[in-house]
């Protein structure tokens, strides 16, 4: 198996990189979210220290899809299909998502 790595330098410090990318996501969370029962739902954010890839920061988000569906397909839908959870640890560049 070949394996190749690519390297794009970068106009700011790994450090910099990863503050700024915690600040995108939470960005984005906080423009998807439009009232109640839509949007992102953030649960837990945390950093921990001795996890997958080191220390780092773990968050637990519920995404509620429903304002993303047609309202035809939401009718049928039971509540249930409606929320997606995610769980994130994020210790750059090691990042794990379930």
């Amino acid at each position: 198996m070949l394996i190749k790595e690519y390297r794009i330098p970068l106009p700011m410090s790994v450090e910099e990189y990863r503050i700024a990318q915690l600040y995108m996501i939470q960005k984005k969370s906080r423009e998807e979210t439009c009232g109640e029962g839509s949007g992102v739902e953030i649960l837990e954010n945390r950093p921990y220290v001795d996890g997958p890839g080191g220390s780092g920061q773990y968050t637990h988000k519920v995404y509620h899809i429903g304002m993303h569906i047609p309202s035809w397909f939401r009718s049928i839908l039971p509540k249930a299909a409606l929320r997606v959870e995610e769980e994130s640890w994020n210790a750059y560049p090691y990042t794990r998502t379930r």
